[in-house]
């Protein structure tokens, strides 16, 4: 009888370990998203699925965050697609179509691709486009500069408010 019982034993560990090899990253949402044609809705309970080799995963209507061993991140834009694999010893993230952006641990950390074409990022943090203007290999994009000229914006809105409102004058709102 404790033959058998070791035996089982190793027969899960076994599958455990065959099964943790095949896991490319984890996957984390706010909103429903599709992982291997499964809709999966997020809940308290499961805050993040494993991402297994050759999965397909589509965004919903929030960021989908992709989160690799090595703490590199990948997060996609509402509607994008992605498929994932190993190659060459590293992990492979291929966006199908849509907008991801990326923040990677090193250069070589994750194989990227944007559509067919290997993308081989120039910085660690970056944006990856296939379907709208070229935005691949992290460069600044139109809505990038509006984006941040915004925030310049608003952040001296609310620098001016707050020197007016500290420097004993007349209470001033940036609003």
């Amino acid at each position: 009888m404790r033959k058998a019982w070791v035996v089982v034993t190793w027969i899960v560990l076994a599958a455990v370990t065959a099964w943790a090899q095949n896991q490319v990253a984890t996957v984390t949402s706010s909103a429903p998203f599709t992982l291997r044609g499964a809709m999966l809705t997020p809940g308290e309970g499961v805050p993040t699925w494993p991402v297994l080799l050759g999965d397909d995963l589509k965004a919903g209507n929030a960021l989908t965050i992709v989160t690799f061993p090595d703490g590199s991140v990948l997060t996609l834009s509402p509607g994008s697609e992605a498929k994932f694999d190993f190659v060459n010893g590293k992990p492979e993230f291929q966006l199908v179509t849509g907008t991801a952006t990326y923040s990677l641990k090193s250069t070589f950390a994750v194989q990227l691709m944007a559509g067919n074409q290997t993308v081989t990022p120039k910085r660690l943090i970056g944006t990856l486009t296939v379907g709208g203007f070229a935005a691949a290999g992290g460069g600044l994009t139109a809505g990038t500069i509006l984006l941040g000229a915004g925030i310049l914006a608003g952040t001296g809105a609310l620098g001016i408010g707050l020197y007016e409102a500290t420097k004993g004058g007349p209470l001033v709102s940036p609003l």
